[in-house]
Order: C-alpha cells, then sequence, then structure tokens
C-alpha cells in the first residue's frame, strides 16, 4: 500500500493506494440487514432454548446474557474469524462477509490494510474468546457448575482486551515504510 493523490476508495487517509480495491456489489444496507436477520434468529433461538431446555427456569436477565453471548459468539467466530484468515484478500474480494469487513473498515482502516496488531487481536477474539462464548452458554444450558465462571472469565477477558488497542495499537497509520 503507498500513497497516491487520485482516490478511488472510501478509506481514510484518501491518499492511500489500495491496487486491488473493488468496490461492493452489495449496498450497505443489505449487509445490515443480512447480518441483523442472523443476529435475530440466533437471539430467538438462543431464548427459545434459554426457556425450555433447563431444569430450572433462567430469569429474563440471564436469558437475555446467553442470547448476548451466543450472538457474541458467532460475531467472533464467523466474522472475526473470517478477517483473521482472509485480511489480505478483502479488497478485491465480493464474498458477503469480505464486503462486511470493507464496509466496517470505512471506520477503522486498519481493517483494510492488514494493520498486524489489528490481525493478531482479531485472531485471538476469533479463537478464543468465540468458542468461550459458545461454551458460556451451552454451561448454562446445561446447568453446569462452572457457568458463571465461564462467564467472568469471557467478560473479563473481553474487556482487558478491548484495552489493548489503546496501549499498543497504532494511534496513526504509519505510511512511511509503505511500497
Amino acid at each position: 500500500m503507498t500513497t497516491n493523490a487520485s482516490s478511488s476508495h472510501p478509506y481514510w487517509p484518501r491518499h492511500l493506494r489500495l491496487d486491488n480495491f473493488v468496490p461492493n456489489d452489495c449496498p450497505t444496507w443489505h449487509l445490515l440487514a443480512s447480518l441483523f436477520s442472523v443476529s435475530g434468529v440466533l437471539v430467538a433461538t438462543t431464548w427459545l432454548l434459554s426457556g425450555s431446555a433447563v431444569v430450572m427456569p433462567l430469569g429474563t436477565w440471564r436469558r437475555l446474557s446467553l442470547c448476548w453471548f451466543a450472538v457474541c459468539g458467532f460475531i467472533h467466530m464467523v466474522i472475526e474469524g473470517w478477517f483473521s484468515l482472509y485480511h489480505e484478500d478483502l479488497l478485491g474480494d465480493q464474498a458477503f462477509l469480505s464486503q462486511l469487513w470493507k464496509e466496517y473498515a470505512k471506520g477503522d482502516s486498519r481493517y483494510i490494510l492488514s494493520d498486524n496488531f489489528t490481525i493478531c487481536m482479531e485472531a485471538i477474539t476469533a479463537c478464543l474468546w468465540g468458542p468461550l462464548s459458545r461454551w458460556v452458554v451451552i454451561a448454562f444450558l446445561r446447568q453446569q457448575p462452572l457457568s458463571f465462571l465461564l462467564q467472568l472469565v469471557v467478560s473479563v477477558g473481553r474487556r482487558i482486551q478491548s484495552l489493548f488497542p489503546q496501549v499498543g495499537g497504532k494511534k496513526q497509520i504509519d505510511l512511511s515504510n509503505s511500497s
């Protein structure tokens, strides 16, 4: 990635040269509607399962938190997992999840530039917090004794990881070593 006076992409800084960039062929509303539809199905399924699949009934707030963990597990494993695997191909790819990431990168261009720190954080999230989020849901549905401990580990771990970009991430994109 190098700088270029004329840009034909929507990312910042505008002078980035993104040679392989192909604009999305899906409109933003289509990407968001699809994402929210899948999330809605996950919430509804988790809500129904948490109301019927347990011996002791769970309260409303517990059921809502399980819905949250189900959606988080999906986002971490599927969406962030996609980024971890295909970050180098996002610019020219028209797969649904690649287009979703190109849209997201309009707000944070580190994702379109394959920033090393961002890739590492997303890979950790996809491989660790995604499966653990799913395990939280399963543990509560099966009323396993470690369910609260798992919830604590995932919640605290995600909170700590959310501070890493402020501590170790780039405050500005460095283009001095671009080619």
